[in-house]
């Protein structure tokens, strides 16, 4: 990560190269290189002063992230680009890997017979290696002025022009260590900006509004905008793209009604705040911008990027899942057990949410929906019922996201767990896109019987109901699990239990189950959130999983406590994790295909009075199992990369999209684990992209 210290000392180098090295044109510059290339060339050079192989904590994404700084401080300081074009010539000739003598990889066909050769992780001298470092900058300096490599990053560079037009609208603003910063007070203020330019169009004209503009944006499919990252043709630039999430949670704190003064002002005012919202959240430097933007993470950039795609989906997406998959969730979830308890102390079960779901189903749409609340009455539900249920289901108007002040906040996001809101005369109730009821519904009745229960009753419940809706869902498409919950102890280190194993003749799908959702600290760019998010849902079930693989592929078999075996047969394995509820992002598989081998080298601290210390103790562990069933796999002669093409992970609303028309275990397996990728991190849009393609190309 780039620290100011790095930037001052190279700015300090940067001078001193100018001053002991002048080079004023191309005719100097000619001159300066036609030293190195009587013997050898200017790359070669730069290779063999600065290039090293012992890790001395720097490597080329250093002077990539010291160009990124430059550049971006051209918006404030007004100086800094000239700076940014001599790194951009630097980092264009080092490479990021060597072979594993030191010496540099030629570019030349591999000549037959020949051994692969091993590469390994090239670093750079420490920035206080000053004479190094003002002949490599002088090089640089001459490729600039020769126009050999122009600084290009498209991401870079919109987040540049977002800031100079926020700089323009008279917001402050710094820059610390390549990112700009702004003051609590400041954010704060600019979404306060864009709720008042949406505040003439209202609550409902406004979410309206906003669907539209992500069924344009975005593909629309599974009754659910399919969002997902998005790119420009190879490196080309493109402008940022509009935070659909940050929109919908300003919105939902408007009254229902706007008081605009007409369709002209209205369509102004739209556009204001569409502007400011998307320059303001492209200064957040959040997207991704080229398909190259997650290659390469080490374990020190682990946390960060991480928080960066969670804090991604909250700006930029919205959790959904498709509605008529709603009834048969929280049916098979909480089952009708806690239904009389609900009743008695409540006045209400889940059998009257299930009934109030039958009659939103006729008349929710992708777009918000306004519902009169005697018109539920005439569909069959009593109006007494009706109100009993509200406080549960409904925010009242203004309320929902009353304290959301800024995307930062922690706490300020509430909308997601109630479905409704209600007017202030209760006479009316507002929907958002059929798509958004479902997961709010679920999150509405579990907290409400949170409210009438113990806390192990709710542990049990998230842990079991889980479990019952995975198998649900594959039953429901003709998939039966040949094991459930099997224990087995084979010694000290091969005990474990397999929630679901699903086999064939040639394949073998290991499925755990995590109830764990995404925290809103996740959401919202809390540092740490993401990571034990990450860590408690997706990669402790794919760690677990390898244990049961490692045993399959070393031992040839499980022997479960209950006398039954697994054998392995040489059979092809897939490791599912599943989650109750969508993690975006961060449960996608070519994020763990990204972060796999940074996983190997990780190792989380956090300081003594840590809140979720108990989360960092439980990842450290669950690293260190990872570490070592991967090192007795790869001792067996096991393909490291093979673990990482061969896990997936869903949520159950998903898993039952992907398994809908699956044949047998075969397209399962090629269904949750596709051999490429549109690099969009939406998983349903992925399964989309990739079988609209298929079916093109067999057409």
């Amino acid at each position: 990560m780039l620290q100011a210290d790095d930037i001052e000392k190279l700015r300090d180098l940067f001078d001193e190269s100018v001053a002991e090295y002048p080079i004023a044109d191309q005719t100097q510059a000619n001159e300066a290189l036609a030293s190195y290339l009587i013997q050898t060339q200017p790359s070669d050079r730069l290779f063999d002063i600065l290039v090293t192989v012992e890790n001395t904590g720097s490597s080329k994404r250093l002077i990539i992230d010291l160009a990124n700084h430059f550049f971006l401080s051209q918006v404030i300081e007004g100086s800094g680009r000239y700076i940014a074009e001599v790194l951009s010539n630097l980092a264009a000739y080092i490479p990021g890997q060597a072979l594993s003598n030191g010496h540099k990889i030629e570019s030349r066909p591999v000549r037959q017979g020949e051994h692969e050769p091993q590469y390994i992780p090239a670093y750079i001298l420490p920035l206080d290696c000053k004479e190094v470092w003002k002949e490599a900058l002088m090089i640089a300096r001459a490729s600039t002025i020769l126009g050999r490599f122009p600084y290009s990053n498209a991401r870079i560079q919109a987040v540049a022009a977002a800031a100079t037009r926020m700089q323009q609208r008279g917001y402050l603003f710094t820059i610390d260590c390549g990112t700009f910063q702004m003051q609590p007070t400041e954010i704060e203020k600019i979404v306060a900006d864009i709720r008042k330019s949406l505040r003439p169009l209202g609550c409902f004209n406004t979410m309206t509004n906003i669907m539209h503009l992500a069924r344009k944006t975005y593909e629309y499919k599974y009754d659910q905008i399919l969002f997902g990252q998005r790119y420009a043709p190879g490196l080309g630039e493109r402008p940022p793209t509009t935070p659909i999430g940050l929109l919908f949670n300003i919105a939902v704190k408007l009254p229902i009604r706007g008081r605009g003064h007409g369709l002209k002002q209205n369509k102004a005012a739209w556009t204001n705040a569409i502007a400011l919202g998307r320059d303001f959240v492209a200064m957040l430097d959040l997207e991704a911008y080229t398909h190259f933007a997650f290659l390469n993470i080490d374990a020190s950039q682990l946390e960060a990027k991480l928080r960066e795609v969670a804090h991604y989906d909250h700006c930029f997406a919205l959790r959904q899942w498709h509605f008529s998959f709603t009834p048969e969730f929280l049916e098979t979830f909480f089952s009708l057990d806690f239904d009389s308890d609900m009743k008695q102390q409540l006045g209400w079960g889940i059998s009257d949410a299930l009934r109030l779901i039958n009659v939103l189903n006729e008349q929710v749409t992708p777009d918000p929906t306004i519902i009169q609340i005697k018109k539920l009455s005439t569909a069959g539900i009593d109006q007494k019922l009706i109100r009993s249920m509200l406080p549960y289901l409904a925010y009242t108007e203004c309320e929902a996201n009353r304290n959301y002040r800024s995307p930062f906040d922690t706490t300020g996001e509430n909308v997601i767990f109630k479905p409704a809101i209600i007017s202030n005369d209760r006479n009316l109730l507002i929907f958002p896109s059929a798509s958004l009821i479902g997961p709010a519904f679920f999150e509405a009745i579990f907290s409400a019987l949170k409210s009438i229960s113990t806390p192990q009753v709710i542990s049990r419940l998230r842990g079991d109901g889980t479990e019952r809706l995975t198998r649900h869902v594959f039953k429901k498409h003709r998939f039966l699990p040949v094991l459930e919950n099997a224990k087995y102890n084979l010694g000290p280190n091969d005990n474990g239990e397999c929630d679901l194993v699903f086999e064939d003749d040639e394949n073998i799908v290991l499925v755990e189950c995590k109830a764990k959702a995404l925290t809103r600290g996740a959401m919202t760019g809390a540092q740490g959130d993401a990571l034990l998010d990450f860590a408690g849902g997706l990669f402790a079930s794919q760690a677990q999983a390898l244990r049961h693989e490692r045993i399959l592929r070393t031992c040839g078999e499980i022997n479960f406590l209950d006398k039954r075996r697994l054998e392995f047969r040489n059979r092809r394995i897939t490791r599912l994790a599943v989650t109750l509820v969508d993690h975006g992002t961060l449960q996608n598989n070519w994020i763990l295909n990204s972060v796999y081998q940074a996983l190997l080298s990780a190792q989380v601290s956090c300081p003594p009075d840590y809140a979720k210390r108990k989360q960092v103790s439980d990842f450290n562990a669950n690293l260190r199992m990872f570490r070592e069933e991967t090192q007795q796999l790869l001792a067996k002669g096991h393909n490291i990369r093979a673990h990482a093409l061969n896990v997936a992970s869903t949520s159950v609303a998903q898993l039952d999209i992907i398994l809908n028309g699956a044949r047998d275990l075969d397209d399962v397996r090629g269904r949750l684990t596709p051999r490429m990728t549109y690099s969009t991190f939406n998983i349903l849009l992925e399964f989309s992209s990739i079988y609209k393609m298929r079916d093109h190309t067999q057409s």
